[in-house]
């Protein structure tokens, strides 16, 4: 995505906001074409889903640390990941997505124990409250 065509759409970044995923890179759990819903207030951490921007580009990938180094890794072994060797700025993390015909996955949800905000690595379907 051009990091214009991003500012334009997407100038003020406070709230969550929807993104299509073009491309391949994060197959099988992202599909082309499926809608994504970032929210830029989540804090990006090991093994989070990303959108990141690193020297002037734009990318939606995994965010892994091994060791000190920190690498944006697509799921689709078929491409290279990428160290991240210099400054880096977070635009936000996955917390759902849509899929044609699906049901929406959520990758945060709500720990009903914890009340805190778990992350998981396939997403689940949202449990409806009172259940």
């Amino acid at each position: 995505m051009s990091k214009e065509t991003f500012e334009t759409n997407c100038g003020t970044n406070s709230e969550p906001f929807a993104l299509q995923n073009l491309g391949t890179y994060m197959e099988p759990e992202f599909s082309e074409n499926c809608i994504l819903i970032i929210d830029p207030g989540m804090q990006i951490h090991h093994r989070a889903y990303a959108v990141v921007r690193y020297e002037d580009e734009l990318y939606f990938r995994q965010y892994i640390e091994r060791g000190n180094n920190k690498f944006l890794v697509p799921l689709n072994t078929q491409h290279d990941e990428i160290e991240i060797k210099n400054e880096f700025e977070t635009i936000g993390c996955v917390v759902q997505q849509k899929q044609r015909k699906q049901k929406p996955l959520h990758y945060y949800h709500l720990n009903v124990k914890t009340k805190e905000m778990d992350f998981t690595i396939s997403g689940k379907e949202k449990i409806k409250e009172g259940k």
